[in-house]
């Protein structure tokens, strides 16, 4: 038996036994939320934005919907203005130039956070559909010292494997964050308290980034003193855009530097033992490492389906082999390429 994959192993079933960690709050109060939402050049998928907005199942005067059109250049702004005055909670800005300080789509986050009256702000993207009980099913993972809920989010009309990649992602943010460590969230399904928020500086301190503002709030949370917790309810729909799918897993995976040290550190070792495993078993034909780590990771698998409620797929097998050295691939890829936010 190999000392390496067995402790690698026994690493796999550390992170499994952290996506399992509850969250929840017993008996959370009714805390106050702000939704923000950045768009730019989405009039296609604003119908279906505004149809969730509306029944989004929550005391009228207990949350806000700031929209903010990030300069579009197709119908978007006007379809955002008439959506928003039929409506006293639901308020809108509409930005006529893309800002050259902050990069992305923070300046619109910004512009929405500066108007937020409420103690939450509550992060989903234009082009996303959340459920009926997303802001409800967030309160009940509030206490006194959360500072910050991650969460992630499904992909309807998609590939199976692109599907296990979604799972994967929120397996991922699941462990780290039930292990003490979070390593990530999705941007577009994602809770912030102000008061954290504008103790890091909101997004001043990482306005120079076109991607990753996800990331790098996580991150400056982490710093702090205010808990991060996980809602593995994935309560945000988004539709699978084939042409951006390739250019997206880049940017989810090829965010190395922007990692914490010991997230780095941690990354270069699981590198290296994907390295080491085929080597240890395809040249020393030592098949018993390989089980071991197999139903190591098998074991991860069914957690996070667990955890999720999500149903086994019979290729899921063959996508856990496989996954690993896909994201080897798109974080090196990935780490080569400036992002843009919808030019």
């Amino acid at each position: 038996m190999d000392i390496v994959v067995l402790s690698f192993s026994c690493f796999i079933i550390i992170l499994a036994l952290g996506i399992l960690r509850n969250w929840k709050v017993k008996s959370p109060e009714q805390n106050t939320f702000s939704i923000l939402i950045a768009c730019r050049n989405e009039e296609k998928k604003l119908p279906q934005l505004f149809d969730s907005l509306q029944k989004l199942d929550y005391p009228e005067d207990k949350f806000e919907i700031i929209i903010v059109d990030d300069a579009s250049t197709d119908n978007s702004a006007k379809l955002i203005t008439d959506f928003c005055k039929g409506f006293s909670n639901i308020k809108f800005i509409l930005l006529k130039e893309k800002s050259v300080d902050f990069k992305g789509k923070k300046a619109a986050l910004k512009a929405a956070a500066d108007i937020a009256m409420f103690e939450f702000l509550l992060f989903t993207d234009a082009d996303c559909i959340p459920s009926r009980e997303w802001i409800r099913n967030y309160n009940s993972y509030i206490s006194k010292n959360t500072g910050m809920i991650i969460s992630s989010y499904k992909e309807i009309d998609t590939s199976g494997f692109q599907k296990f990649c979604n799972q994967a992602s929120a397996a991922i943010y699941a462990c780290t964050t039930g292990i003490g460590f979070p390593f990530s969230g999705a941007g577009g399904n994602m809770c912030v308290r102000k008061k954290a928020f504008q103790q890091v500086g909101g997004y001043n301190s990482i306005k120079n980034n076109e991607a990753g503002d996800d990331k790098q709030m996580v991150n400056l949370i982490a710093k702090t003193d205010w808990q991060i917790r996980y809602n593995p309810h994935l309560d945000v729909i988004t539709k699978n855009n084939s042409a951006l799918k390739h250019q997206g897993h880049q940017r989810k995976y090829g965010k190395f530097d922007m990692s914490s040290l010991h997230f780095k550190i941690i990354s270069i070792l699981v590198f290296l033992f994907y390295i080491y495993l085929p080597i240890i078993v395809f040249i020393k034909h030592d098949w018993s490492n390989f089980f071991i780590y197999f139903f190591a990771v098998l074991f991860f698998w069914l957690m996070n389906l667990l955890k999720h409620n999500l149903k086994f797929n019979i290729l899921d097998p063959i996508y856990i082999l496989f996954y690993p050295y896909y994201v080897i691939f798109y974080s090196l890829l990935g780490m080569r390429n400036k992002w843009e936010w919808k030019s």
